[in-house]
């Protein structure tokens, strides 16, 4: 079966009793994980016995992938039936789930065990969500973005159960920053309600874009961004900061989680897609605006070089975490030994 928007968000709000498996996909930004939940919870809701949730990941089902067909159709060690979750990154981690939604199609009982695959963007061509789309006891379920007028009173609404108190321009500028990338918007709204818990007044401008700190708005993530750029003089200029603000080990864990979306940005190129589409299959996503530059960083930082740079990192990380190590000097000298050699592959 298959069911997009609207219908796809009902069904996880009111799924029926006869189709035991799903899969919910989407573009970066989609609430997957959102309707994922209130998925699960629904099932539950309407399960005889409590579902036993189990986090399965591809390499769990390839290494014994008997068990998940066995798991979906036998009791738990606790007596009810399983609800079996898994994240899909690529199609050609398919296989085994593909296999279990065969057997539920072609056996003569439905399974008492519930199915949950989350992915992100799918195209027509994918096996998993054909496979999904052509079953009669499984259901594929496309979620979109929400428009502006339908992520505004998204917002309004957990802000009003989670009780937080926004002045008019906090809240304006609070639904400017996540609306550039949906899907970061329910861990930032935990922040809010957290910093709320305790005040007595409204909260201000001032304290949304002190609390919403996006990946483009950090002066260490422009020194990374710069740094891969091979923009010596400007990064030259923002070093300091990491005197000043403390965020030397951010600024590693910010480098790492860059390099390992370049690497990614190059499997998805290997599969033979290109251009911007490539940023919107990331995580999180670039932005159309964002391409150009972030193009020009992949072809200066191609898969060798990212490795190589990767393991700089992990040996600047143990100099780091030593107690008489200064490490604003290390991490300074890194990213100036970074910008030297992304300046000169440019040349």
């Amino acid at each position: 079966m298959k069911k997009q928007g609207r219908q796809a968000e009902t069904f996880c709000a009111s799924p029926d009793g006869h189709t035991p498996a799903a899969l919910i996909f989407g573009k970066p930004g989609a609430p997957i994980e959102e309707f994922g939940e209130t998925l699960v919870s629904n099932w539950q809701k309407l399960a005889p016995e409590p579902l036993d949730i189990r986090r399965v990941s591809f390499e769990d089902v390839r290494q014994d992938p008997e068990s998940l067909v066995d798991g979906l159709y036998s009791s738990s060690l606790f007596g009810g039936a399983t609800l079996f979750i898994a994240t899909i990154t690529k199609d050609s981690e398919a296989a085994p789930f593909l296999t279990a939604v065969s057997e539920i199609e072609t056996r003569d009982s439905l399974p008492a065990g519930r199915m949950l695959l989350m992915a992100g963007d799918l195209t027509t061509r994918s096996k998993l969500r054909k496979a999904f789309e052509a079953a009669k006891r499984a259901t594929s379920l496309q979620l979109f973005e929400r428009t502006q007028r339908e992520f505004e009173n998204w917002i309004k609404d957990r802000l009003d159960k989670d009780k937080v108190s926004l002045d008019a321009e906090a809240f304006q500028t609070l639904v400017y920053l996540l609306n550039d990338d949906q899907s970061l918007a329910p861990s930032e709204l935990q922040k809010v309600a957290l910093f709320a818990a305790d005040r007595n007044e409204p909260i201000t401008k001032k304290d949304i874009t002190s609390l919403i700190a996006l990946e483009d708005q950090s002066s260490h993530f422009e020194m990374i961004d710069l740094a891969l750029d091979g923009k010596v003089a400007r990064l030259g200029e923002l070093l300091p900061k990491l005197a000043l603000e403390s965020v030397s080990i951010p600024v590693l864990i910010g480098l790492i989680n860059q390099l390992k979306r370049l690497l990614r940005a190059h499997e998805i190129a290997a599969e033979g897609i290109s251009g911007p589409k490539i940023g919107e299959r990331l995580t999180p996503r670039i932005f159309e605006r964002q391409w150009p530059a972030f193009e020009s960083r992949m072809r200066t930082w191609h898969t060798p070089r990212i490795i190589a740079l990767l393991s700089r990192i992990h040996d600047v990380d143990v100099a780091c975490r030593r107690a008489s190590s200064p490490q604003e000097a290390i991490v300074g000298q890194l990213l100036l030994d970074i910008a030297r050699a992304g300046a000169a592959s440019r040349r």
